[in-house]
């Protein structure tokens, strides 16, 4: 037998979608430490320390990035679930600096969900990937009782050109791509929400990556925020540095529907586990409707990249927004009231 999907959603079908679905930090740290032997001579990013992806070293102009990203359904609609899980693989690729050259499909579906649907997933990826100039060479299909899709991507960086999610600088302001909120939108699971919500989710990244490439060294440290919410994210580009990162979200960095959930109590099922990861002392922080944004989780969030100030107007009119700068400091997150 195959489901009626058209009268049940692929999201009825898991208990969390999207990047909320995310295994949590510490777990991650667990793992890395059980993987991690020593980095070798051609390894230029692995898991000596948390990054978005890996890069190997090719020759004295290219370096090959790699990557793999997939979760449960994250909307209703088959198509746009493969369309926003194949961009939202494909951002690690441009938060490391590089461009997205080849992909493989990772595929997981129960054996009740009609074929159709699965094509229809694969369709979405397609066209994702096509619009983002990568080709789709293969990849791996089996059968579990949650579905999952996404890819293993493939692309290239000059290895002077790459951004590690580390290296801030002392008076560096931090500039986000998108708004947050997409996490508590498609947490009520009405349709008006899952809407807003996938417009955000289905603005590539790619546009953000260039417009940063665009300045070059100013560029110090980039990321991609997803289901650890922005805090959780800014928190790995701090690292071990002495410096603290100081948060001021404005309203245009939250969706207006999403800030009228938070400020009714409405929360994510990771807002608690987000907080609860922080593992680095964070002042300020209060259960205000105002900072709920900061614990969001995002599926295929915007760029939240580090850079000198002095090109903040540049990418403020490339549609980024200033949320926070970077100062002397003993490794804290100073969440400032608006």
């Amino acid at each position: 037998m195959t489901l009626d999907v058209t009268g049940l959603s692929l999201r009825d079908l898991t208990s969390c979608g999207g990047c909320a679905a995310k295994a949590d930090a510490s777990l991650l740290k667990l793992l890395r430490s059980a993987a991690y032997d020593q980095q070798g001579i051609e390894t230029l990013v692995g898991l000596a320390a948390p990054d978005d992806a890996a890069v190997t070293a090719m020759n004295e102009t290219t370096s090959l990035i790699t990557t793999v990203d997939f979760f449960p359904p994250v909307v209703s609609d088959a198509f746009e679930y493969g369309y926003v899980s194949a961009l939202n693989s494909l951002s690690d690729i441009y938060a490391m600096g590089g461009l997205a050259k080849t992909a493989l499909l990772v595929c997981g579906f129960p054996r009740e969900i009609a074929d159709s649907e699965i094509s229809a997933c694969v369709a979405g990826a397609a066209l994702a990937c096509k619009e983002a100039g990568v080709e789709i060479l293969g990849g791996h299909t089996v059968r579990i009782a949650e579905p999952i899709f996404g890819l293993a991507a493939t692309g290239y960086v000059h290895p002077n050109e790459i951004w590690r999610k580390t290296g801030m600088a002392d008076g560096d302001l931090l500039m986000l791509s998108k708004p947050l909120g997409v996490g508590v939108l498609l947490s009520t699971r009405e349709q008006s929400d899952e809407e807003i919500a996938l417009e955000q989710m289905k603005v590539s990244n790619l546009s953000a990556r260039n417009s940063l490439v665009q300045l070059g060294s100013a560029v110090h440290a980039v990321t991609d925020v997803t289901g650890f919410g922005l805090i959780g994210h800014l928190s790995e580009m701090l690292g071990t540095s002495f410096l603290n990162a100081q948060v001021n979200l404005p309203s245009q960095a939250v969706l207006p529907q999403a800030q009228s959930l938070f400020d009714s109590g409405k929360r994510t099922s990771a807002d608690a586990r987000n907080r609860d990861a922080l593992d680095r002392e964070v002042l300020g922080l209060t259960q205000s409707h105002s900072q709920a944004a900061l614990f969001d989780p995002q599926t295929n969030g915007g760029l939240l990249a580090s850079i000198n100030p002095a090109f903040e107007i540049q990418l403020v009119e490339q549609g980024f927004i200033t949320v926070g700068k970077v100062v002397t400091g003993s490794g804290k997150i100073e969440v400032l009231s608006n």
